[in-house]
C-alpha cells in the first residue's frame, strides 16, 4: 500500500499532476493546500496567499501531528488505503505523515519546473508580478521544499505534458505496489 506525497515550488505543477494522478489511479486526494483554504473560509477571512501562509503556519506551530491529520482526513479518506498527498511543504510534517498512514508506505514525488516557467505559470494565474511572487516565495512555507526534494524518492521535471507526466508517475506506482 502506498501513499503519495506532492511536493514543489509554487506554480511547479503540484497540484495538476496530484489531481491527475489520483484520477488515473481511482485513488483519494487530499491536499494541504485545500485544508488550509478552509480554515481560512471557517474564520471568516479573505483567501489571500498572505492569509493562507499565516493560517497555515499557524495551524503548524500550534500543533503539526494534528495539522496532518485534519488535513489527511478531509475529504474522508482513513488509513488503510492508498492516498495521493497535494502540497508536502515541511520536512517535520514527513515522519508525521509516515506514522499516520501506516502501515502504507510514503513515496515523496517532488516536481521542479524552471524558474521562468513557474513565473510564468504564477503571473497568468494570481495576476502578480514578480516582485510579489519573490515576496510569497520568502515566506516559512516555503523555505523547505529544495530540501524536500533532497529527501524525495522521485524528482519529476515538471515541464512536459502532463499526460505524459501522469504515466509515468502511474508506471513507478505500479513497479512499487
Amino acid at each position: 500500500m502506498l501513499v503519495i506525497a506532492f511536493s514543489g515550488k509554487l506554480g511547479s505543477g503540484k497540484t495538476t499532476i496530484s489531481s491527475a494522478t489520483a484520477k488515473a489511479l481511482s485513488w483519494p486526494r487530499v491536499s494541504f493546500g485545500d485544508y488550509v483554504r478552509k480554515v481560512v473560509r471557517d474564520r471568516g477571512l479573505e483567501q489571500t496567499r498572505e492569509n493562507l501562509q499565516t493560517v497555515g503556519t499557524e495551524l503548524l506551530e500550534a500543533d503539526p501531528r494534528g495539522f496532518c491529520n485534519a488535513a489527511l482526513s478531509l475529504n474522508g479518506w482513513t488509513p488503510g488505503q492508498p492516498l495521493i498527498i497535494d502540497g508536502l511543504r515541511h520536512i517535520r510534517t514527513i515522519n508525521i505523515i509516515r506514522e499516520l498512514i501506516f502501515p502504507a508506505k510514503l513515496k515523496i514525488v517532488s516536481i521542479s519546473v524552471t524558474d521562468a516557467t513557474r513565473l510564468q505559470r504564477l503571473e497568468q494565474r494570481t495576476h502578480s508580478d514578480a516582485d510579489s511572487i519573490t515576496r510569497i516565495e520568502a515566506h516559512s512555507s516555503e523555505q523547505e521544499i529544495d530540501s524536500i526534494r533532497n529527501l524525495a524518492d522521485w524528482v519529476i521535471d515538471g515541464e512536459p505534458p502532463v499526460d505524459v507526466l501522469v504515466g509515468d508517475i502511474v508506471k513507478r506506482i505500479r513497479v512499487e505496489s
